[in-house]
């Protein structure tokens, strides 16, 4: 069993596809690799983290503990009676929602983070030489899903635990 870090777009509008949704605790992919990356690290009882950017500074906004990894092959049914827009994708998470947590309070997803986040592998030369931004500097190596290690999941859920 892995865990999951997920970089996700803000809708710019009400009508855009709302993916994960935090109030069904729903998360669905249609791209290839990323559908890979949940099969192959995903299964109930792992952790999904999901970090977007804003205002530009990254943070990590929300996680789940996995219930349910459904597939469009295997669990077609039931993908079509979710009433999220994860409806339209090839494979689904669904969170537990005694387990899973919105942050009220988003945790910086910055320097301090990432160096306890030692499998992301990101690399702080571009920052101090003054090539790159550091909100660049995480987002470009996170835009496809990342494997945590359950140490560096206990370390994020300790660092979530008063932020909502």
């Amino acid at each position: 069993m892995g865990n999951l870090m997920i970089k996700y777009i803000q809708p710019d509008k009400i009508n855009d596809h709302v993916d994960p949704n935090f109030t069904f605790l729903t998360y669905g992919d249609t791209e290839p690799k990323k559908i890979q990356a949940i099969e192959r690290h995903i299964s109930q009882g792992s952790y999904v983290f999901f970090h977007t950017s804003y205002n530009d500074q990254a943070f990590i906004t929300a996680y789940f503990y996995v219930d349910k990894v459904l597939t469009r092959n295997e669990n077609a049914k039931e993908i079509d009676c979710i009433r999220t827009d994860s409806r339209h994708d090839k494979i689904v998470i669904l969170g537990r929602r005694e387990h899973s947590k919105i942050l009220t309070f988003p945790l910086p997803f910055d320097k301090r983070v990432v160096d306890n986040l030692p499998s992301l592998n990101i690399n702080w030369n571009h920052v101090t030489s003054g090539r790159q931004s550091e909100l660049k500097t995480i987002s470009d190596p996170t835009r496809a899903h990342r494997e945590l290690s359950a140490a560096e999941v206990e370390w994020l859920l300790g660092e979530c635990k008063y932020r909502g």
